[in-house]
C-alpha cells in the first residue's frame, strides 16, 4: 500500500508543471488558467476516489492474498490514471 501511495503521489508533481498559469507572462487567456483549473480538480478527483477504494479493500482484507489484491488492483489503477495511457 505504501509503494502505491508513492506511486500515486509520484503523479502529483506533473499537475503543478501543467499549470503554468501562475508564472504566465502578462496577455495569456484567463479562460486558460480556468481549464487547466478544472482538469487538476478532475485529477484530484479521480486520485481520490482510488485511494479510498484502496482504502475499503485494505480494510476488507481478511488475508495476505487479500491484501496483495488489493495491493495489485490499487496498482493497475494508478497504472490507467498515468498520461498516455
Amino acid at each position: 500500500m505504501k509503494k502505491a501511495l508513492t506511486a500515486i503521489l509520484a503523479l502529483l508533481p506533473t499537475l503543478a508543471l501543467a499549470a503554468p498559469a501562475a508564472s504566465a507572462p502578462h496577455g495569456r487567456d484567463p479562460a486558460r488558467f480556468g481549464e487547466m483549473k478544472a482538469k487538476q480538480l478532475q485529477m484530484l478527483s479521480q486520485h481520490i476516489q482510488v485511494l479510498q477504494s484502496a482504502q475499503r479493500c485494505v480494510q476488507a482484507a481478511q488475508t495476505p492474498q487479500a491484501l496483495q489484491s488489493c495491493r495489485e488492483a490499487l496498482r493497475q489503477q494508478v497504472e490507467t490514471m498515468r498520461p498516455g495511457h
